[in-house]
C-alpha cells in the first residue's frame, strides 16, 4: 500500500482500486457475521420453544444464545471498524505513531480476526461448562462427538486456533501433538509441529455456524439444574429456584 512518506487525500484513497477491493472483503466479513446473527437467533428460538422455560428463571440452555448473540455483535462492530483505518493510521501518525495504511489495515484486521477466534470459543466454552456436567477427563471433545454430535469437531477446531493464538500463531511449539488436520477452500491443510496455523474467513463462519448448531443439541440433550438462578430478588439477593419435576 501507499508509502508513509507519500500524502494521499482520503478521497483519493477512498475511490482507489486497492481501497475499493478492501472495502468489498470487509461487506463480505460483515454479511458472513449477519448470517451467523440470523442463525443463532433462529435456534435461539427453536431452543426456547422446546424447553419452555419460565421467564424468570436463568436456564443457561437458553441463555447462552444471548451471550453468543452479543459476542457476535462486538465483533460486527469491531469489522466495521475496519472501514476506518485510514482515520486511525492518519491520527496515529499525528500522534507521531509512525505507520503506513497497509501496516495499520493489516494488524488491526489480524487483531479482530484473533480476537474473534478467543471471543467465540470461550463463550462457547463458558456456556457449555454451565450445564454440560456429564463429560470429563481427557479427550473432553471426542466424547462430546460420541454422546452428541459430530458438530464437536468444529467446536475442537476453533479450540485448537484459540490455543494456537496463545502461541504466536504457532502450532503445537512443544512437539507433543499429532499435526492439525483441516480443510480451506484451497484444500486440506497439515499444520505440523512449529508451523504458522491458517485460516480463511468462510472456515472462521462454518465452524462458528456449527459450534452453535452443536449447543442446540446439547442444550435439547441436557437436563435443567436442579438448582437454577432467577431473575428474582429480595434485599438485593438472588433467589434460586430448586427443580422439582422428577422425572424416575
Amino acid at each position: 500500500m501507499e508509502d508513509s512518506n507519500i500524502y494521499i487525500r482520503k478521497e483519493d484513497f477512498h475511490e482507489s482500486r486497492k481501497f475499493i477491493k478492501i472495502n468489498r472483503d470487509i461487506d463480505v466479513c460483515l454479511v458472513l457475521i449477519e448470517k451467523l446473527l440470523s442463525f443463532n437467533r433462529v435456534i435461539w428460538k427453536d431452543v426456547t420453544n422446546a424447553l419452555k422455560i419460565p421467564s424468570h428463571i436463568i436456564d443457561y440452555r437458553v441463555e447462552q444464545f444471548g451471550y453468543f448473540e452479543n459476542t457476535l455483535q462486538s465483533i460486527f462492530y469491531n469489522c466495521y471498524s475496519l472501514k476506518n483505518f485510514y482515520d486511525v493510521s492518519t491520527y496515529m501518525n499525528y500522534k507521531g505513531i509512525n505507520n503506513t495504511l497497509g501496516h495499520t489495515f493489516n494488524n488491526q484486521r489480524r487483531y479482530i480476526t484473533f480476537n474473534a477466534i478467543v471471543k467465540m470459543s470461550s463463550i462457547f466454552e463458558f456456556t457449555r461448562k454451565e450445564y454440560e456436567r456429564t463429560i470429563k477427563g481427557k479427550n473432553y471433545f471426542e466424547k462430546m462427538a460420541l454422546k452428541h454430535s459430530d458438530l464437536a469437531r468444529s467446536v475442537e477446531l476453533l479450540n485448537h486456533f484459540r490455543n494456537t493464538i496463545h502461541s504466536n500463531g504457532i502450532w503445537d511449539k512443544e512437539g507433543k501433538k499429532k499435526p492439525l488436520e483441516y480443510n480451506l477452500r484451497e484444500g486440506k491443510q497439515i499444520i505440523k509441529s512449529g508451523e504458522p496455523f491458517k485460516y480463511d474467513h468462510w472456515q472462521l463462519y462454518r465452524i462458528i455456524k456449527d459450534s452453535i448448531e452443536l449447543h442446540k443439541v446439547l442444550a435439547l440433550n441436557n437436563e435443567a439444574m436442579r438448582l437454577r438462578k432467577s431473575r428474582l430478588s429480595v434485599n438485593g439477593q438472588q433467589l434460586s429456584i430448586l427443580k422439582t419435576d422428577l422425572n424416575f
